[in-house]
């Protein structure tokens, strides 16, 4: 029986992962000991969300009910684990869900906690990361393969570093949904959904062939699932192989229908996505030419506490992403620093008067990655050239980030100069929404104070009189010796006096 965590004080070193696939949600509440990390504790429930969607593509309100009672469940076992240390995260279903939205955020209540949205990339690159922390350390090239629910991804990497990343939409669920909606199993729909699973793939083939992986490992139930069926029915040993795939998939059509299917290793509730999982299996054999595959005891969950182990301890790779896209649209870092620089102090002035502060999000970092990204639409255009910041950050694929990371930082982007688009803040929670409008501020301020791109920062004293009023000091008279500033300070106190705060300076 899964018991709640005592208040010790040692919670510092207690992380929780929580996964919201389209099959089942996971958590997993772990210690960090010398760098690794010792489960303490694991809970599962087969909430079945890609099942629950209707054909427009909402969840239906049964399937929105039972995840948001499982997160209640859930939500008893992380109370007393520090918010910082808690990540929770959805995938293939909840990317597609046309009420996402809707479900995350009660979701997020359900939970005490933030649920943020993860882009496929981003899923894969976390799935290897929690595979490789299982694996010898050694100079190998690996091949890691996951199928979930509503998507299949596929890592080439070596040790803790990716090479390739690939995420497919076809996962057990949706396959299984596909062509074995009926409880008949039969040779012709195993073959129409191993050649469907194949045409997915071979656009990928070339790729992944290419990197000349030495050995390929498996994760997530579907392929441990599986994995077990053939060792306890001597079809393969201690690994997959395309024969006990095949054997495994004799014996369900020779069963003639589901409810008929009994193997010997194979739990209840894995029955209903099996022949998806399993379809999914043998194409990728074959495409891949994959011999046998290994199972990892990783996945996804332990990737993300490895990443949250990260973040805590200056191992980010969020920072990475950012360096790589600075060095990708030829940023002007000097420019980028002065400003980031410069917003640094005007938040630590600030923080606490606007209550910058957040559980779920790092908001000081946040407005540094804005600060260092804002000019990067001039890659494209001067013109405009806000409006191609946020959209090339948006929607750029960047390692570490969720979608609602990039989104954010999206909104800042396209509001650090100029008149305000408010409606840029419309889709975040007003808790959230108020904040990220006090680090525009600050961001605008910044690029102000530094459009002449020089690098020293002036001393100054931001004093925040009011949520909405705001009075910017410079020491030494320096506003008189920089008369351009101070007329764009002129200009942005309309522009802010227009959005609801008030400026003063001198």
């Amino acid at each position: 029986m899964t018991e709640i965590l005592p208040e010790e004080d040692n919670n510092q070193h207690i992380y929780a992962a929580i996964d919201l696939g389209s099959n089942s949600f996971h958590m997993i509440i772990a210690r960090e000991v010398h760098g690794q990390i010792q489960v303490i504790d694991k809970h599962k429930e087969m909430v079945r969300l890609r099942s629950g969607l209707d054909k427009k593509g909402y969840l239906t309100e049964a399937a929105f009910e039972s995840g948001i009672e499982c997160l209640q469940r859930f939500g008893q076992l992380i109370k007393n684990v520090p918010g910082n240390q808690i990540r929770a995260v959805g995938t293939n279903t909840l990317r597609n869900a046309k009420n996402s939205s809707e479900f995350l955020r009660q979701a997020s209540l359900a939970l005490g906690h933030e649920i943020q949205i993860i882009a496929g990339q981003e899923e894969a690159r976390l799935i290897y990361l929690g595979v490789a922390h299982d694996l010898p350390h050694n100079e190998e090239t690996r091949l890691v393969m996951d199928i979930g629910g509503g998507s299949t991804e596929y890592i080439i990497g070596k040790q803790f570093s990716y090479q390739h990343l690939t995420s497919t939409e076809m996962g057990c669920v949706s396959i299984t949904q596909r062509f074995f909606s009926k409880p008949e199993i039969t040779e012709k729909r195993f073959n129409k959904a191993t050649s469907a699973c194949q045409q997915i793939l071979r656009p990928h083939k070339i790729k992944l062939r290419h990197y000349d992986w030495d050995f390929a490992i498996g994760a997530s139930g579907t392929i441990k699932s599986i994995g077990t069926i053939l060792e306890e029915n001597n079809w393969a040993q201690g690994c997959i192989t395309l024969p006990g795939l095949i054997q495994l998939k004799q014996a369900m059509i020779a069963a003639e229908t589901l409810d008929k299917i009994a193997i010997a290793g194979l739990k209840e509730e894995r029955l209903p996505v099996l022949a998806g999982g399993l379809a999914i299996l043998i194409a990728s054999f074959e495409v891949l030419n994959i011999e046998q595959l290994n199972i990892s005891n990783n996945a996804l969950r332990e990737g993300l506490v490895f990443d949250t182990l990260g973040r805590l301890y200056a191992e980010d790779v969020r920072e990475t992403s950012v360096k790589s896209i600075q060095a990708w649209l030829k940023i002007d870092t000097n420019q980028a620093d002065a400003v980031a620089d410069t917003s640094a102090r005007l938040y630590k002035q600030a923080h606490n008067s606007w209550q910058l502060h957040d559980m779920d999000h790092d908001f000081k970092k946040l407005l540094n990655w804005a600060a260092r990204l804002h000019e990067g639409g001039m890659a494209l255009s001067y013109k405009r050239y806000r409006h191609h910041s946020a959209y090339l950050i948006e929607n750029a694929e960047l390692a570490g980030f969720t979608q609602q990371e990039k989104q954010m930082l999206s909104a800042l982007l396209i509001n650090h100069r100029g008149k305000f688009i408010a409606d840029a803040y419309d889709r975040f929670e007003s808790v959230h929404r108020e904040k990220l409008l006090g680090l525009t501020v600050l961001l605008r301020l910044a690029v102000r104070i530094h459009r002449g791109r020089e690098t020293d920062i002036p001393t100054m004293l931001l004093i925040i009189e009011s949520d909405r009023t705001l009075h910017l000091e410079f020491e030494n008279d320096w506003l008189k010796t920089h008369p351009l500033t101070l007329l764009d300070l002129d200009v942005e106190a309309q522009h802010l006096t227009a959005a609801g705060f008030q400026l003063s300076y001198a």
